[in-house]
């Protein structure tokens, strides 16, 4: 017996008197009217949800200075790319797959990329173009010729500008604002983040300011005007109030991902705002939330977000962009990958390659829509909204059980048995977001069994599953908040691909490669990219200086993405000869594992910054680089400013050979690197942590160096 006979003969005598098993068509008759469950998204939202993925270009003069936040007295001139083709920047995103572009047109710097008339801090005062280019404009231009969207991001904290900090600054932000919003078409998104005061240059002041977050931009007011201007963008922040951040810059939104949101102020009594809100609610949004605030997922295709020489060979694979898109598409929310253009004003060829694999498994992935051309069945419909709805994956058109259905189920049999793993299904979110729990079952052996399993949908939802063969899928709703509807249940086959290897190494510099049963895995370790005659991996190798490990796996007639990875000195010999030991182990810092950390968090109390490391680390080296990896779980004890010291005979120090920041280190957590100017042979090394984010007491989970 097939499992649709079993359905019937299960449904029909419960049934009968009351509704019959309605098919694509459903019952005749107009259409009944249904109410949307508020609340539910704009026109400009809407729109916006439909994109579902468009890329950050971060590219100002950061990208020539190596920093990640500039401190606001960069001279202009050094903004001077060599090879700036917004064409092929703009082609290059667009045949990835993105629908639009953020450009980052001032950053926490201060310099802008057109000719504002507010300062002279911009590409006006650049040698690039003789003082004429607009790269907002250029690339708008672009934007306009490939069909991509263009939106900007304006940093509200501005280190140059000496008027940041009073009521002066709004009016120059706003001018800014008005001239982005009128000079360069439509906008799709307006973006703007929670990095508002701090340490500056301030036209030559040199000073920490800081403003009260909940106030000081008057952001209704300034949203309001902007709206005025560009009424079809939406507005991104903290709070919204058109899209959330996602709380995170790794590259997933939660799951449940509610489209719904109720921001949460730090303090109780004050206006949530950009920086002064529980962003961390926002990974997985409000079930039931005042208002429709849906999140973007925003993160970058390497570890920084402007671009680095020391990073190419640290882009992400293909495969783990789509890791990504399916931890945050996948879930609802729009994907926001940041592509950042090098010193030439091109994107670099890694990462070019990168969206070209992904974009190839991309295609991989949608080939085939296993449900097309399936017989669609409810256990009831409301008249005019037909099950049949749910096959054309337009978000128009829809199914919508009857009203008084207490256990609605949708099947679909497809036309020939077939092989997936993937469903996606979406709400008509014009309607709001009604469903709250859902379960998708397969028939095998003539019954229905439990595939896969989950909560909210709106947008959409993908979930992957065992790969399974049948010919029957059933979606059971078995929790909603109003009568519920889908315009989408497709299926899909997960892309084939061999992983890249993983590369782990110890405080010994013995490295592990490690990949799939029976993987070939070669590998390189100057730099280059392994190939058909680089040594195959056979057993664990020591690199006694540090240095780049590249691998590859092959087999099954598949070659992975390449993994790098740079493995540091080996701090085997490292001796502590100074450093705080009442709450923990100094060693701790460098055992070649992030899980343990050195602390000065002490049983009587925290112990604070400034707070130094003194190593003696065995023999002279030549450090052309320091590391530090920060803890993964908490901001607590993480350093954000530093100094680092060397030393012959660890009892002179002198100068610092490095001093600085840890920019955005309380958002994106990864390990830093600290370029020396020079290299600096030495045997002792000191760093020391003189700030932390939080807390009052200093945390280190790895601390390494590079030999030149």
């Amino acid at each position: 017996m097939t499992c649709k006979k079993r359905l019937l003969n299960r449904l029909v005598p419960a049934l009968l008197g009351v509704c019959v098993l309605a098919a694509g068509m459903g019952t005749a008759g107009a259409k009944e009217r249904v109410a949307p469950l508020l609340p539910v998204p704009s026109a400009a939202q809407l729109a916006w949800h439909d994109m579902e993925m468009y890329a950050f270009v971060h590219f100002t003069i950061n990208t020539f200075t190596g920093k990640e936040w500039g401190y606001g007295d960069e001279k202009p001139e050094l903004f001077n790319p060599s090879d700036f083709d917004a064409d092929d920047l703009v082609r290059t995103l667009a045949d990835a797959g993105f629908k639009g572009v953020v450009l980052t047109c001032k950053h926490h710097d201060g310099f802008c990329l057109w000719p504002t008339k507010t300062t002279r801090h911009s590409v006006a005062s650049s040698p690039w173009k003789n003082g004429k280019g607009d790269v907002v404009k250029d690339v708008s231009r672009a934007c306009k010729k490939y069909g991509l969207k263009f939106g900007v991001y304006l940093s509200p904290w501005d280190r140059n500008a000496s008027s940041y900090g009073t009521p002066e600054y709004i009016g120059m932000y706003r001018r800014q604002l008005k001239e982005l919003a009128t000079g360069y078409g439509p906008l799709f998104l307006a973006w703007f983040d929670g990095a508002n005061g701090g340490d500056g240059y301030y036209g030559g002041a040199r000073e920490k300011r800081s403003i009260d977050r909940s106030t000081y931009y008057r952001w209704k007011t300034t949203w309001s005007e902007l709206k005025k201007l560009q009424p079809n963008a939406v507005i991104f922040s903290d709070v919204g109030p058109d899209v959330r951040w996602v709380g995170n810059e790794s590259g997933y939104a939660g799951y449940p991902c509610w489209a719904t949101y109720t921001p949460v102020p730090l303090q109780a009594g004050t206006e949530p705002a950009p920086g002064t809100v529980r962003y961390q609610l926002g990974v997985e949004g409000t079930v039931d939330g005042k208002y429709w605030i849906p999140a973007e997922v925003d993160v970058s295709i390497r570890p920084g977000w402007f671009w680095h020489d020391h990073e190419n060979a640290r882009v992400r694979t293909p495969e783990n962009l789509l890791e990504l898109y399916f931890n945050s598409v996948g879930r609802g929310a729009n994907l926001n990958l940041n592509v950042p253009p090098d010193r030439s004003g091109r994107i670099h060829e890694e990462d070019k390659k990168s969206l070209a694999g992904f974009r190839a498994l991309l295609n991989e992935l949608y080939s085939r829509n296993f449900a097309e051309g399936a017989e669609a069945s409810a256990s009831s419909t409301l008249n005019g909204y037909g099950a049949r709805h749910v096959l054309d994956r337009k978000r128009t058109t829809y199914w919508i059980a009857s009203k008084g259905d207490r256990n609605p189920s949708l099947t679909l049999k497809l036309p020939d048995s077939a092989t997936f793993d993937v469903i996606r299904l979406a709400e008509p979110i014009q309607l709001g977001q009604r469903v709250r729990k859902f379960r998708v079952e397969v028939c095998e052996n003539g019954r229905f069994v439990p595939w896969a399993e989950g909560s909210s949908i709106g947008a959409r939802v993908m979930l992957k599953g065992r790969p399974v063969t049948t010919d029957e899928v059933r979606v059971v709703l078995e929790g909603f908040k109003a009568v519920p509807a889908l315009c989408e249940v497709s299926l899909w086959k997960y892309p084939g691909f061999l992983n890249a290897p993983s590369v782990s190494y110890d405080r010994d510099g013995r490295v592990t490669l490690t990949a799939a049963a029976g993987a070939v895995i070669r590998y390189t370790m100057d730099g280059t990219e392994p190939g058909p005659q680089s040594p195959v991996y056979e057993k664990p190798f020591v690199l006694s200086g540090g240095g780049t490990v590249k691998a590859a796996s092959e087999g099954n007639g598949r070659k992975s993405s390449v993994t790098a990875r740079v493995v540091p000195v080996p701090s085997r010999d490292w001796k502590v000869i100074g450093g705080e030991r009442a709450a923990s182990a100094p060693e701790l810092a460098f055992d070649g594992d992030s899980g343990t950390l050195w602390h000065t968090h002490a049983p009587q109390g925290e112990i604070a910054p400034p707070q130094a490391l003194d190593i003696d680390m065995g023999r002279a080296v030549n450090v052309a680089a320091v590391l530090y990896a920060p803890r993964a779980d908490s901001a607590k004890g993480t350093i954000d400013q530093y100094a680092v010291y060397f030393s012959e005979d660890g009892r002179e120090w002198g100068a610092p050979a490095a001093e600085g920041e840890f920019s955005n280190i309380r958002a994106n957590p990864v390990l830093q690197r600290i370029d020396l100017k020079t290299p600096v042979k030495a045997r002792y090394l000191r760093f020391v942590g003189r700030r932390v984010l939080e807390g009052s007491h200093v945390v280190i989970a790895e601390l390494g160096v590079l030999e030149k």
